[in-house]
């Protein structure tokens, strides 16, 4: 009898330890249906056009869309933050909204070495409903964040996680060495890029970048850059849109393109209806694999701005500093290298 009152007490005790952890985890369970119904309205769909005869896309022309990402409404005249890769060399954006509607947007400041574009809509319709850009200086680590974007083209996807580390761009590398960037475990994948991640107040704490992976896939190893810097760089600060992407030179490349000089950058490609592109900036053209990095040859190499060489992170400093003196219109000067002779253009100061 007493055995059998004891195996009754210690199943007992399992059935209550099962029924606790039970309610455990339904109290840690979160509910972000709420948020998401407040913040949804305000994500939008990037959709980015390549031209395949080089030839500019204009309103009403029939092509197909060459990538997709994610971006975020931030004013009410049709403002919209996104990632500086998906749209840097577009030669045309189109923002698609929740209920279908797609309107073209134009790049109006960028920052590559932050992963920050800001786009302003042709057309906006009177009901915008933008998001609110929070404090991200208030961000804790283990906060809880959702981010809402179209991964690999399912639009509107919800994941949710935790701010996992914060780190300034400089420790993430070179090419993001002008932002400040937090880590999340919230699973983003391709096309969610340019996607808005909002803390539980519904506010916008920081703009999906890039990941980390060995897989190709998502391993909890998202990086965000900060709205912050969002706020600094592309509404405070003065960030004109080149439309190029490039790469620095290293002596290896220099020796493979004969370029004589250990310093500037070898464009890569250039968008059809930038700045760059009206005052005849060359798009590399050849394929090729050097310090095992594919990039493309044959393209210009900027050498300076504004007689400032395009050297180091310091210098590139010294141009912004010039550039935000100049007025829309006015003329920057641009010293290129290209096949073989040295010659200096004028791109208008958007």
């Amino acid at each position: 009898m007493a055995s059998t009152l004891l195996n009754l007490s210690k199943n007992a005790r399992s059935l209550i330890g099962v029924m606790l952890l039970c309610c455990l985890s339904g109290a840690n369970a979160r509910d972000y249906s709420g948020l998401f119904a407040k913040v949804n309205a305000s994500v939008v769909v990037l959709h980015t056009f390549d031209s395949p005869d080089n030839t500019p896309i204009r309103k009403g022309d029939t092509v197909s869309s060459s990538g997709i990402g994610s971006g975020v409404i931030i004013s009410d005249d049709g403002e919209i933050l996104t990632a500086a890769h998906i749209v840097q060399t577009a030669d045309a954006v189109l923002v698609e909204f929740t209920n279908g509607e797609k309107i073209r947007a134009n790049v109006i400041s960028s920052e590559p070495a932050a992963d920050l574009a800001l786009l302003k809509l042709e057309n906006p319709p009177k009901n915008l409903l933008p998001a609110i850009l929070g404090n991200s200086d208030k961000v804790k680590i283990g906060e809880e964040v959702i981010i809402i974007s179209n991964p690999y083209g399912f639009k509107h996807t919800l994941t949710a996680g935790h701010i996992s580390a914060r780190y300034s761009g400089k420790e993430l590398g070179d090419a993001f060495s002008r932002g400040e960037f937090l880590q999340t475990d919230a699973t983003i994948n391709r096309g969610s890029s340019g996607g808005p991640v909002f803390n539980a107040s519904a506010e916008v704490i920081g703009i999906v970048s890039h990941l980390e992976t060995k897989s190709g896939g998502s391993e909890g190893l998202g990086f965000l850059v900060t709205s912050n810097s969002a706020r600094k760089l592309m509404l405070e600060g003065k960030h004109i849109w080149s439309g190029i992407t490039s790469v620095p030179i290293t002596p290896r490349l220099a020796t493979a393109i004969g370029y004589p000089y250990n310093y500037g950058v070898l464009v890569q490609k250039v968008s059809l209806d930038s700045p760059a592109a009206k005052a005849g900036i060359n798009s590399g053209l050849i394929p090729a694999i050097i310090d095992d990095k594919k990039i493309l040859l044959g393209g210009d190499v900027i050498m300076t701005v504004e007689e400032i060489p395009l050297a180091a992170d310091k210098e590139q400093s010294k141009i912004l500093e010039k550039l935000d003196q100049l007025e829309a219109g006015a003329p920057i000067t641009v010293k290129r290298y290209y096949m073989g002779n040295a010659s200096e253009i004028s791109i208008t100061m958007p």
